[in-house]
Formats: C-alpha cells, sequence, structure tokens
C-alpha cells in the first residue's frame, strides 16, 4: 500500500534533470535543468508529506501486534499442555499400582476426587495457585476502585485530555509532517529562505545540509538491516513466502498496469481542471511515485510493534536488490515515453 516516496524518487528526477531526457522534461522555452529538478523534488515531497501522513497513522495502526488474541492463544496451549500432564501422571501413577487416594489424604496441598470406574484425579498445582490468586484479587480491586473513585473526584482539564488522546495516535514522523505544512503554508516561509534574512544562512542551511544526507542514510540503513537476513539460519517458510511474493507482485508488477492509464486519462482530461495536466515533471513523477517499491521506512514500524520483521526485511531485499532495478528502469522510460508523445 505504501510506496517508497524520498529517496528513489528524488534520486530518479535529479538525474533525469542533468541527462539527455531533460530536454523532454522542460515545460516551455525557457524552462532549465534546475528548474526541472526542483519542481520533481517539490511533487516529491508534497505527496511524501502526505503519504506519511497516512502511514504513520493508518498504516501504523494496520501492522499493530493484537496482544489479546495471543495471550488467549497463550492460556489455551497452556491449558491443554497442563491437562496432558496431569493425565499422563494420573495415569503413571494408576499403572504403577501407586494408591493416589492414599498419597492424597496424606499432603494437605493437593485435593482430590473420585468418579465411578475412574482413578482418582487430582487438582493440580496450578489449579491451586489461580484459585489462591482469584481469593486475592478481592482487596486488590477495592484498592483500584478506591483509587478510581480518587481520581474520579478531581477530572483532569479538558485540554490534557484533548493532547493525550491526540498523542496516542500521533508519532514523531506526523509531527515533522505537520511542521513542514505549517513552514510552507504561513508567514515563516520567507524568514526561513529568503536568502537575506538572519535565520537563512544560520538554521535553513544546517537543515539543508542535513537533508542531503537524508538518502545515502536511508540506504545505509536499508543495507544494514538487510544484513540480518543473512544472519537467519533458517530457510523462509512457505506461510512466509506467499505473501511476501504476493506483495512484491503487486506492488511492482501490477501498479503500472493501474498508474499509467490513470495518469494518461488525467492528461487528456485534467487540462481543462489543472495546469499541471501540461507539466511533463508532474506526468513522469505521477508514474514513477505511483510504481516505486515498498517503503522503507516500514521496517521500522515492524521493529516498534515487534512483528512481522523478517517478512519484511524478506519483502525489501527482493523488492530492492532484484526487481526494483528493471522494473523502475522500464517505469522511467516509459514515463518519458508518455510525455514525449502526448505533450
Amino acid at each position: 500500500m505504501f510506496s517508497n516516496s524520498n529517496s528513489l524518487p528524488i534520486a530518479t528526477i535529479s538525474s533525469l534533470a542533468v541527462s539527455e531526457a531533460a530536454h523532454i522534461l522542460f515545460w516551455g522555452d525557457d524552462d532549465t535543468p534546475e528548474s526541472v529538478a526542483a519542481r520533481g523534488i517539490s511533487y516529491t515531497l508534497f505527496f511524501a508529506i502526505f503519504g506519511n501522513l497516512i502511514r504513520w497513522s493508518y498504516g501504523y495502526q494496520l501492522l499493530q501486534k493484537h496482544e489479546d488474541d495471543e495471550s488467549i492463544e497463550d492460556n489455551r496451549t497452556i491449558n491443554e499442555e497442563e491437562q496432558v500432564e496431569t493425565m499422563q501422571s494420573t495415569y503413571h501413577s494408576f499403572d504403577n499400582h501407586t494408591s493416589s487416594s492414599s498419597s492424597s489424604s496424606t499432603s494437605g496441598d493437593y485435593l482430590t476426587t473420585t468418579r465411578d470406574g475412574m482413578p482418582p484425579r487430582q487438582l493440580s498445582a496450578v489449579t491451586i495457585k489461580v484459585a489462591d490468586e482469584n481469593t486475592t484479587l478481592l482487596p486488590q480491586t477495592n484498592i483500584k476502585s478506591n483509587k478510581q473513585i480518587d481520581t474520579m473526584a478531581v477530572p483532569e482539564p479538558l485540554y490534557k485530555r484533548i493532547a493525550k488522546r491526540i498523542n496516542g495516535f500521533m508519532s514523531p514522523p506526523l509531527y515533522a509532517a505537520f511542521f513542514a505544512l505549517l513552514v510552507g503554508l504561513s508567514p515563516l516561509k520567507p524568514i526561513l529562505y529568503d536568502k537575506q534574512s538572519f535565520l537563512y544562512p544560520s538554521f535553513t542551511k544546517a537543515v539543508e545540509g542535513c537533508g542531503k544526507a537524508a538518502v545515502p542514510l536511508i540506504l545505509t540503513c536499508l543495507g544494514a538491516q538487510l544484513v540480518s537476513i543473512q544472519e537467519s539460519q533458517h530457510p523462509a517458510s512457505p506461510q512466509m513466502k506467499k505473501p511476501v511474493a504476493l506483495a512484491i507482485a503487486i506492488r511492482m508488477g501490477l501498479m503500472p498496469f493501474l498508474v499509467v492509464p490513470i495518469v494518461v486519462l488525467f492528461v487528456l482530461y485534467g487540462s481543462q481542471f489543472s495546469t499541471l495536466a501540461s507539466d511533463p515533471v508532474f506526468i513522469t513523477m505521477m508514474i514513477v511515485l505511483g510504481c516505486t517499491p515498498t517503503a522503507i521506512n516500514l521496517v521500522q514500524i515492524t521493529q516498534v510493534n515487534n512483528i512481522f520483521e523478517e517478512e519484511m526485511l524478506r519483502m525489501l531485499f527482493w523488492s530492492y536488490g532484484v526487481v526494483c532495478v528493471p522494473i523502475c528502469t522500464f517505469v522511467v522510460f516509459l514515463a518519458l515515453n508518455v510525455v514525449d508523445r502526448m505533450l
């Protein structure tokens, strides 16, 4: 669902702007390669901002681990294993002609029950422990209820409750995206980007220097994370191969057949709604952004949630290490061909 919206598209448009294909991407006679690169990066960053908003909110929720389901399954498995162990130990004692009733009567820690035609059955220590814990829950419940009454007596202010609720579904990338929109759509933009202002050489240039290092750092982190695949000693199971192969097929194989017709229809009929339909850079970037591999930072989401880590790493390995080069090369040539023929 979420594609690479930063490193790969920015590198692609930066390379196209200084190549022979820049003449195909010119929007008017006075256009330059620098303007081509600037427009392409701007379109990419706008796409990345809104993509990150959805990725780190809805996508983050999709990759959450459901602890309730796992605890139920774990408890069910533990109960079944305890029942089997209890039955095996009971029948083992019965086969060895040991008197379970006499041993249980001499020990005060276990309770026995007798049934017609069946050997005596002991209640396991786990059952007694659970019963003891249930009996000790009453005072704790009263304490908790008293604490709840005390907290209800002094309710939190409304602004604190609203802030906690907002912070509950927010993440650092979401905060960064909102701050980016605030800077771009407010009077802060000329203050930060005017070369004659005080903040441009002292603050903005430093942020731009960090931004130029973002793409190499992202690719370096991806390579470091893919090393863990080589360190894993077990091969991928069939249950893991199927979703990984399906995700790669949809993301890299099916998406070009969906994105290109939509963009072509926008070129044919979108000029009456927006001037962007006549911009070759916009058309090229829409095709490239729609057909890029899976987003790299989904690895961070799986690592934070501690679920689907190996599946995500294997999918990124095959997407970027094997499938990306031929598919992305074909997509770029296809986008340039669409622009050359229709604009």
